[in-house]
Order: structure tokens, then sequence, then C-alpha cells
């Protein structure tokens, strides 16, 4: 069996260089023994945060994932990796494909808002090519969008940036041992709108999330005073309109952000974005992925650990979208399939059990249609003795909610598996259970993703599966 080597094509991977990645993949797998290494394009593999990403698939197991493959020696070694010979190239320059993936990169995160990001290298780059007028201007444009002019020290948060705005954080409401939601609100009006409006068409609907600022100092991620931080508002579109946003955090032991925003009281301002697109609806793929494109689910299953939790909540809402979006959308957009899920905690990180335990309820009720969830799964592992890779909460934690068996007593499509991790009978099931086609969605942390996704090789179309990392 020939290895084959996955190169990511969802939006991230793509605006990152993934298409020249691709490419030279293609060109130096030729160069192997012919049906010892192939080349292909595939789905989202969930690694948005570090594109462009390349998965390679080797018989007998050996199978790993590259991330932030951005230079042509990282290429090299995917290529030699995946067949198991060594190549000699008379010359390994790097740099049109390099500049090439930091031109893609740049544009992609200045067109979702990330500054701080779209700046990583400019002015280097710049500092090769002083003649170069087109770096000179992308370099002023952008200093210009994140609030600095060329002159001005960049160790200092500028009064304005745009596509931002100030939310208010008023609540702290801890719910485990290890994350918490906070709760912001905001005045301004310019703060965006998740579903823009079109005089000439109806909205389209999409699942979206914001970026928040984290006003760290300098730092490695960039040359801006800040780091960019994705999250998915557990809190409706509709309440984002009057001004309102709950987000679900996790705390990490080395986390930049929210090292900084745990130390943040009440009454504290944050910045954060205007909303982002993150999925189409109803076809559930990112918005630059032709895979999805006219794709009509007459299912939907979720796959989540942990705060992947958010991902379901945004989903649910599409089927009330007057009260929970803020807009009419056509009956074939608001989900009216059935939505199962499986989920996976740690003991000591439990998440929405009481909103889980009313969509259970809800999707029970025979006779309502499509309303919350058909079925769920809930797998809990046991707590990690040193904490893993999150601490525990800052915040006072009274750990006196209701277990899961008694949240979902006499419910009889909820199972709560204990000492379970997500196996392949579960996943196996789990889709057999599902009207096709199907569409799955995965997000948890990379391990998870990376794990589920190998369970999900033999039982389901690939191009049906969409992988978000939490």
């Amino acid at each position: 069996m020939a290895s084959i080597i996955h190169v990511c094509q969802a939006r991230s991977c793509n605006n990152a260089g993934a298409e020249s990645v691709l490419c030279e993949i293609e060109e130096l797998a030729s160069m192997v023994e012919e049906g010892n290494c192939q080349a292909t394009r595939s789905g989202c593999l969930g690694y948005c945060s570090r594109a462009p990403a390349v998965y390679v698939e080797k018989e007998g197991g050996d199978s790993f994932v590259k991330k932030r493959v951005n230079s042509f020696q990282k290429i090299l070694d995917i290529v030699e990796k995946a067949s198991g010979k060594k190549l000699e190239l008379d010359d390994n320059d790097d740099g049109c494909l390099a500049k090439l993936a930091a031109r893609k990169a740049r544009k992609y995160n200045a067109s979702i808002y990330k500054w701080n990001a779209a700046l990583i290298g400019l002015q280097e780059e710049l500092m090769e090519d002083v003649s170069n007028d087109k770096l000179r201007l992308d370099l002023s444009n952008l200093l210009e969008l994140a609030g600095y002019d060329t002159d001005s020290p960049l160790d200092e948060i500028p009064k304005k940036i745009e596509k931002y705005v100030r939310w208010n954080l008023e609540e702290i409401e801890v719910v485990s041992s290890h994350s918490a939601v906070f709760r912001f609100a905001t005045k301004d009006l310019k703060r965006g709108t998740p579903h823009v409006r079109n005089r000439r068409r109806l909205t389209e609907p999409n699942t979206w999330h914001t970026t928040m600022l984290g006003e760290v100092g300098i730092n490695d991620e960039g040359p801006l005073p800040w780091v960019e931080r994705d999250y998915t508002p557990i809190s409706s579109a509709k309440e984002w309109e009057r001004g309102r946003c709950d987000i679900l955090i996790k705390i990490y032991n080395d986390g930049k952000l929210t090292s900084w925003l745990h130390t943040l009281q009440p009454q504290a301002q944050v910045l954060m974005s205007f909303p982002v697109r993150t999925l189409r609806v109803p076809s559930l793929v990112q918005e630059d992925d032709s895979d999805g494109e006219g794709f009509q689910p007459a299912s939907v299953l979720m796959l989540l650990a942990g705060t992947g939790i958010v991902a379901l909540p945004q989903l649910l809402a599409h089927r009330d979208p007057i009260n929970m979006l803020g807009i009419s959308t056509p009956k074939r957009s608001q989900l009216r399939v059935n939505i199962d899920a499986v989920v996976s905690y740690r003991e000591d990180d439990i998440l929405m059990l009481v909103q889980l335990s009313e969509w259970c309820r809800e999707g029970a009720i025979e006779g309502e249609g499509h309303k919350g969830v058909r079925n769920l799964t809930l797998t809990i592992t046991e707590k990690r003795e040193d904490g893993g890779d999150a601490q525990p909460s800052p915040y006072e934690y009274a750990a006196n909610q209701e277990s899961p068996e008694d949240a979902f007593k006499g419910l009889p499509n909820a199972t709560v598996l204990r000492s379970q991790r997500v196996t392949q009978r579960i996943v196996t099931d789990a889709v057999s259970r599902m009207k096709q086609p199907c569409r799955v969605i995965v997000s948890g942390p990379n391990t998870f993703n990376d794990a589920v996704k190998l369970l999900l090789l033999n039982v389901i179309d690939s191009d049906h599966v969409t992988i978000l990392s939490a």
C-alpha cells in the first residue's frame, strides 16, 4: 500500500498556501518509485490555527501529522518520511514557496481581523527587500488597521482598532474545576453582526465566532502587544445583537490569553472582534470548502469533547431562527433533521450539563418534530491527577452540581458511560443510527480530533466530516 499524503485544502490552510504545498508534494512524490507515495487533497484536518496542515497515512500504522508546512525543507522531510526514500536534489531553495505562503496567510488573517498574525514577518521581509513598494504599502495599511502609524511605538494598545470594540466583563460563572463562563456586555453599536443583512436576498445563516485580544504586551506571536484567540459564544446571535455575549473558557497552564484574562475583575474591559463566520448552514462546511457546496445533510452527528461542546448550541439555534438568530431563514437552512451527539468529558470538567439534559428532554418528546438532541452518549473519563493541560480554576468552585446520571434520569435517549473514552464501537454505532447523507462535526482538543478522525476513516465518507479545533 502506498503512503497517502493528505494536504488540507479547507479555508485557513488554503489561505496559508496549501495549494502551493500540494503542488510541491506532488512534484516530489513523482520522483519517488511509482506507486510508493501519493498526494491528495483533504478536507479540514482540524489544525486551522497552525495552517497549512498535512496528514500522512502510512501502511503499518505509522501515520503522522505535520503543521505549519511553510517551507520547502518541511515538504521534503514529509515526502521522504512518507516514502522512506532519500531524495537527491540539486537546489532546495524554499524562498518562493515561503513568500507565497506568507502572502496568502497575510491576506487571510487580515480578512478575519487578526492584525497581529497578519503582520508576522512583514517587517523582516521588507528589510530584505527595502525597494519593494508593495510590501511597504501592506505594512502601512495593516498598521493603520491595527491602530498605529508607521512611526508609532508598538508597545501600547491603541485607542481604536479596526473591527474591534470594547466589551465590559460583567460576571464570571465558574462551572467546573477548570472552566468558567465569562459574561460580557457592550453598548457600542459598531460591534458588527453575526448575520450581515442583504436587501436583495435572504440573510445567509452560519455558525460564528469572535476573536478576543489578550493585552499581554509584546510577545512572540507577532509585533503587536496582544495575542489573538478565537472563541465560539454559547449565547445566541440575537443576544449579540442586544449587546450581550457569553463565552465558555477553559483555563490552560501556559495559556497566554487565559493567564491574562483570569487576572481581570468584573467591569474590566476586553476587546473582541466583529463576528466571523465559522461554518455555512446547512452544509456545515467552512466558507471556502468547495467539497460542501450544495451539500444538504439528512442528519447531523456531533462528536464533541471539552469546550468543543460550544458548537452544539450554535447548531441548535438554527431551528428557531427568529428567537435565536434574530433573522428569518428558509426551512432548508433550519436544520430540521435529527441531531445526535457523542460528548466526552473529564469527570472534573463536565460542562453545560443543565443545557444538555434540557436538549435531551426536547428530543425525547414525540410529535415535537426535530427539536433538541435525538440521542446523546456521554462518556466520562477519570480526572488526571496532574491536571493535564489545564489547571484548577483561580476562582472559588463548589462541586455541587448534580451528577450526569441524575440529570438524565428517566430520559431514554441519553446514555452515560463512566470511565469510558470514545471508542470505535461507540462511533460506528452512532453513525449507523444516522440517516444518510450525514454531516459529522468533530470539535474538541487536537488530540481528541486526531483520534476521532481515525475512528471515522472506514465508517463514513471523509468529505462528510468537518473538524473544528476547540
